[in-house]
């Protein structure tokens, strides 16, 4: 029997716990970048645009550089891989404080999308090979929730700014990723290494070599997913604070604090969908439906037909229904990976997420700069409603594997 079949209850938390926290870690560094963008904007001479376009390198190079972390994570191990980029991203935030133009911005971008592009491949594997499989529903969910509580974590730095400085702030907010690279290399016994796994797998149902993994339908539609819904996502967190700002006339430590009811909804949401993932065969189902909901409670916000009171509470709605479809999400990725391409395959799916990550930060900064913030939200609801249907058209094609798999 596998070490993922018999995996004690005590184990599986601390893998559990441990790798959520780094998840989260990685988010949080994500949008602390732009945060710090936002901060310095006007006095290092950057406009919406350039911020965008600098949010687009960090994720552009991270999207590049996923699928081949996948690559190391399947050669050299999960836990060293993921350790290193812990420690990059945090770095990436200090030398913020050094930068002052486009060029010094541009440069740190690469340093953090570095250390960003192998959690997704090193967080897959390290759950899938070292947790029971009973248990990978809410194992998916925590990990979902330590991501969407990372992004809520982020806007600190906006009152860390005022409290002590840019440069406070920077090296203030380096210090969690050094601690969790630290954690991660001392837990070794905690985790199997999912390359024993990979080969046992690999050995009795075969896998697709090298780049023909990739170019299977279910792969490919997995992975247009990815980028759609990151569109949305990130391109919505770093710019709603300017966009509430403008809509609705509130201050932007209200708007911040929009946004983190948003995302705190999101990860409420992540939990609910954990328990659904572990208990449901359509997961198809939830995601779409959350999808769709998410979609109709972005409407009164791209029309303003909301007071900024009645912002926190539909914001938390929106947020935990698209939140609530993340682990069943995460449940049909797996259910289209071949054996023996585990880090490959999240590697290349997830780097979606960079993808469209790329092109939201820009075009939503476009959209500002016009002065069309409503704008924003329209493109949201379509993308919700899109992705809705993609979801449902991703399970056509992988369902021989998933009824198999049931």
């Amino acid at each position: 029997m596998s070490a993922i079949a018999t995996a004690p209850l005590e184990r599986d938390v601390r893998v559990i716990s441990l790798i959520g926290v780094a998840h989260g870690t990685s988010h949080y560094y994500q949008l602390a970048f732009v945060t710090m963008l936002l901060i310095v904007r006007e006095k290092a001479g950057l406009s919406f645009t350039d911020v965008g376009a600098l949010g687009a390198i960090y994720y552009g190079v991270s999207g590049i550089c996923q699928t081949l972390a996948g690559f190391a994570v399947d050669r050299f191990g999960a836990r060293p891989i993921l350790a290193a980029g812990l420690a990059l991203a945090a770095i990436g935030l200090a030398l913020t404080a050094l930068a002052d133009s486009f060029l010094t911005f541009a440069v740190i971008s690469v340093v953090g999308a570095i250390g960003n592009c192998v959690f997704h491949p090193a967080d897959f594997a390290l759950l899938n090979s070292s947790v029971n499989q009973r248990r990978l529903g809410r194992a998916y969910s925590i990990h979902g929730l330590g991501g969407s509580l990372g992004w809520a974590a982020a806007p600190i730095i906006y009152f860390l700014d005022d409290l002590v400085g840019r440069t406070g702030a920077a090296l203030i907010g380096a210090v969690p990723g050094l601690i969790l690279a630290a954690l991660v290399l001392g837990h070794r016994g905690y985790f199997v290494d999912h390359r024993v796994e990979v080969r046992a797998a690999a050995a009795a149902e075969g896998s697709k070599a090298g780049l023909a993994v990739f170019l299977q339908t279910s792969i490919l539609l997995c992975f247009a997913y990815f980028a759609l819904i990151a569109v949305n996502t990130v391109g919505i967190q770093q710019m709603a604070v300017p966009a509430w700002t403008e809509m609705f006339g509130v201050a932007e430590r209200y708007a911040a604090l929009c946004l983190i009811v948003f995302m705190v909804g999101s990860a409420a949401g992540m939990l609910a969908g954990g328990f659904f993932a572990d208990h449901v065969k359509r997961h198809d189902l939830v995601a779409s439906g959350g999808l769709l909901a998410a979609a109709a409670l972005t409407v009164p916000i791209a029309t303003m037909a909301v007071t900024p009171a009645l912002l926190l509470p539909l914001l938390a709605l929106a947020g935990f229904a698209g939140g609530a479809t993340n682990p069943s999400r995460d449940m049909i990725v797996r259910n289209a990976t071949p054996p023996g391409a585990s880090g490959k395959v999240f590697g290349f799916v997830y780097s979606g997420l960079d993808v469209g990550s790329l092109i939201g930060p820009p075009l939503f900064g476009y959209l500002m700069d016009l002065h069309l913030p409503a704008a924003i939200f329209w493109i949201a609801v379509v993308l919700y409603v899109i992705n809705a249907g993609m979801v449902l058209t991703i399970r056509q094609a992988t369902a021989p594997r998933a009824v198999a798999a049931e």
